[in-house]
């Protein structure tokens, strides 16, 4: 008697004899990748214990949906290439679309199906009286991955008309088949039907993929098979002005254009996406490749067999340079030529990661590999690139590391930015299904991603479109590849700042150190202040400590939170970089841990210091300093150090410091008048009984004790008189910044 096991959810059942197997399906946001993450033991599942003496074994299939698509992972015995014979197979999938045995294909007792899929000869033909072939662009039918495995998704859209007349799933019940005909494997076995229930439980919300990118920073890297040197088409003109403009990439590598010379590319993108002074750095190789760079192209490498690498030179604001590969390896069976290529590349980043040779670059240089890699043989040309497994050791010398911390490469998945498909090329009259055909690889020990997306306009909503200046059509119109573009974090340079400052408020001239009152009444915010004060943030903002930064006590107590300036070396008035960061009790400046430099994130080079506080004068270095990732002391208490302007800063005899009282942040002193400093202070206590006291973190505790006092020992109202003379109420003092 056969046995038939199958699982639904997590529970599994035995069947005797022939029966049909009927399951209530659970809706799942199957991401349509080839990568499986997203498929769980929970969703319905169908276990085949039968092992067949020859062909391919059918091991298991599990099926879902949402409410666009059917989805199926189909489950083998051993690697096989779907889409092919490559390895020799003759799979068949049979949908019985209105759950009716007499109607359609008899592909097995109690099924009747109105469709036949033949995965080796990529045929698809529906069975609606007469019937015909249909493409795969018709059903929407996506199978993934496109290269050897043992498992595959499926995804079929749920309103397909194989025959332009007639809905594939005319019932809400459908019957799945998969068989094997070369070992005559079958899921289910012959007596047995396998019936499927859509369940419309609508799943989680697809969110659409943002194309702006959230940060300047970000190094954005697209890629495009232009097909046919459609870049330099003027029929199409307009659609890559479109798409390319919405994009907005920093790097570009194109494929296909054979015929468009780099000038030619050049032209256009100086019109498309001007960025002024020479304009776009663009270089082809002897075939069909080309990158553009916004930034110079140090050097480049054509030898390598159609992919192309060339070195970018980052801004200053970068900690290194971009080693970018441009590739368009060889399409379709020739599997051994794309294996070659890929071993190349592969001792192509060796040689790079080790002195000597063609290439070398510094440790920790990012590397990004990009293209349209026509991977739909084996999987091993993609394992290689990953992991730097070569097979032709003979030519292209060992294995290693793809990696700097010897790692894999990292495969992003560019999904499309409103559907959970991940293809990039797609072909309505092709007899291939879509594929997931262009692909990045990246160093991911030396960078991280921000985002990846694929760019199929066709799919994107209407005021996404119009927002980005594309039209439906783009995409479609341009190629029959969808550009990719991912947004890298490269690391940016770091100058480290080893400063001194005083606060006149909290400094004691008996200790010469500035007391820590705010600390030890934990009134310190672990959050700066200065974003909401209203300080205008270059590079910084948000910082926060933790709470154990306020545990240390003695003179490296934290005094309070201060607000630090990297001006230009010319021109004092240019802030280049700001970081909110906390000032301890003997005067230095430390980062958000309490101890270490000022680190920022800015080049290398030449600056002015400058140190202000939300209620101290601010203060800035006459002279610029050489900054580099060694630390540089700039001691803004000492009078050997000169400032900006005249009497910046108050002379204490043991330390200069930073004039107190600017209640109101204007950038003055006043006592009486309009916007003075002292009203703000009785305001605060209550504006009638002087002698009221206010605590807290509060702008008018000017000394920083954590009270607010108008008169009496120690109030913050005196303070302000005696730095604009002491006698003449009507005078001011200006803070010293251009």
């Amino acid at each position: 008697m056969l046995r038939i096991p199958y699982c639904f959810r997590t529970s599994c059942i035995v069947l005797l004899g022939a029966s049909p197997i009927m399951l209530h399906g659970q809706s799942a946001p199957v991401l349509l990748d080839g990568l499986f993450d997203d498929w769980t033991p929970a969703l319905t599942t169908f276990v085949d214990n039968n092992s067949p003496t020859s062909g391919v074994d059918l091991v298991s299939m599990q099926v879902t949906n949402d409410d666009q698509y059917l989805f199926i992972k189909l489950v083998l015995g051993s690697e096989t290439d779907l889409l092919d014979n490559l390895t020799p197979q003759t799979l068949r999938l049979y949908i019985d679309g209105d759950n009716n045995a007499t109607t359609g294909f008899s592909a097995q007792t109690g099924y009747g199906a109105e469709l036949q899929i033949k995965f080796d000869t990529r045929t698809i033909t529906e069975y609606f009286g007469t019937s015909s072939t249909v493409s795969w662009s018709t059903l929407d039918l996506v199978p993934l991955p496109t290269v050897t495995s043992d498992s595959f998704e499926i995804a079929i859209a749920r309103n397909a008309l194989p025959d332009g007349v007639h809905p594939l799933f005319a019932s809400n019940t459908i019957k799945l088949l998969f068989i094997e005909t070369d070992g005559g494997d079958a899921m289910p076995n012959s007596g047995t039907t396998f019936s499927y229930t859509f369940n419309e439980t609508p799943v989680a919300p697809l969110v659409p993929i943002n194309v702006q990118r959230e940060q300047p920073s970000y190094v954005r890297i697209s890629s495009w098979n232009v097909l046919a040197d459609g870049i330099t088409d003027p029929a199409l003109e307009a659609n890559y002005q479109r798409i390319l403009t919405a994009l907005a990439p920093d790097i570009l590598g194109l494929s296909e254009c054979v015929s468009s010379t780099a000038s030619e590319i050049k032209t256009r993108l100086d019109d498309w996406l001007p960025i002024g002074g020479s304009g776009w750095q663009v270089v082809k190789d002897d075939y069909d490749m080309v990158i553009a760079s916004r930034w110079p192209i140090l050097q480049t490498w054509p030898a390598l067999s159609r992919q192309f690498p060339a070195l970018i030179d980052l801004p200053g604001t970068y900690s290194t340079d971009l080693l970018f590969t441009a590739a368009h390896l060889n399409c379709c069976t020739a599997d051994a030529t794309r294996q070659n290529q890929a071993d190349a590349y592969v001792q192509f980043v060796q040689d790079a990661r080790t002195p000597g040779g063609v290439i070398t670059v510094p440790e920790g240089t990012p590397m990004v590999y990009s293209g349209d890699l026509n991977l739909v043989g084996y999987a091993q040309q993609l394992k290689t690139l990953l992991t730097g497994d070569i097979q032709n050791n003979a030519t292209y010398g060992p294995d290693g590391p793809m990696d700097w911390d010897g790692s894999p490469n990292t495969d992003v998945v560019c999904a499309h930015t409103d559907a959970r498909m991940a293809y990039t090329w797609r072909s309505n009259t092709s007899a291939y299904p879509s594929g997931r055909l262009d692909l990045f690889l990246y160093t991911d020990a030396v960078a991280d991603l921000a985002k990846s997306f694929a760019l199929r306009t066709e799919i994107m909503p209407a005021n996404t479109l119009q927002a980005l200046g594309l039209q439906l059509n783009d995409a479609n119109s341009a190629s029959d590849h969808f550009p990719i573009t991912v947004d890298l974090v490269i690391p940016l340079a770091s100058v480290l700042l080893q400063a001194r400052a005083v606060l006149e408020g909290p400094y004691v001239t008996a200790s010469n150190l500035m007391h820590d009152s705010l600390r030890v009444q934990a009134y310190i915010p672990l959050s700066e202040p200065y974003t909401a004060l209203g300080f205008a943030q270059i590079g910084g903002g948000g910082e926060t400590i933790l709470p154990g930064v306020l545990n240390i006590s003695g003179a490296n107590a934290i005094v309070d939170w201060v607000f630090v300036e990297l001006r230009d070396a010319i021109d004092p008035a240019v802030i280049r970089t700001t970081r909110c960061v906390l000032l301890q009790r003997d005067g230095d400046i430390v980062d958000l841990d309490g101890m270490s430099s000022v680190g920022f994130a800015i080049a290398p080079g030449n600056y002015r210091v400058g140190v202000r506080h939300r209620s101290h004068l601010g203060v800035l270095s006459a002279a610029a300093f050489g900054f580099s990732n060694t630390p540089v002391l700039v001691d803004l208490a000492s009078a050997t150090t000169a400032t900006f302007g005249t009497a910046a800063r108050k002379d204490l005899g043991s330390a200069q410091a930073m004039w107190a009282g600017d209640v109101v942040r204007d950038g003055s002193l006043r006592y009486t008048g309009l916007n003075n400093d002292r009203d703000p202070i009785l305001a605060r206590i209550g504006g009638s009984v002087a002698t009221n006291v206010a605590q807290g973190y509060l702008l008018e505790d000017i000394n920083l004790d954590g009270r607010v006092k108008y008169t009496g020992s120690g109030n913050d109202r005196d303070v302000i008189l005696v730095n604009i003379g002491g006698t003449v109420a009507t005078n001011t003092r200006a803070e010293q910044l251009p």
